[in-house]
């Protein structure tokens, strides 16, 4: 449960630039816990994955979301397309 806390609420960014401001949304993760073997499929295309896990203070989240000492932990990552 400690590992899908820390991995809840993440986002998944795609850019061509390498840079995560002139990037696309591919998916939004909330607000229950996400299963730890995950798997998306994106309409954009592009060079760069971003993945975002942000906490912010003064911000309620759902129960189960680890607040604290939150890290990310990707122990396999595999990009598929034409």
């Amino acid at each position: 449960m400690r590992q899908r806390g820390r991995f809840a609420g993440f986002s998944l960014y795609i850019s061509n630039t390498g840079s995560a401001h002139n990037s696309s949304l591919c998916y939004k993760d909330g607000p229950l816990l996400p299963p730890l073997n995950f798997s998306t499929n994106c309409i954009t295309s592009g060079r760069n994955v971003f993945v975002y896990n942000e906490r912010i203070d003064n911000v309620t989240y759902p129960g189960g979301y680890q607040i604290v000492g939150v890290f990310m932990e990707l122990c396999e990552v595999q990009v598929l397309g034409k």
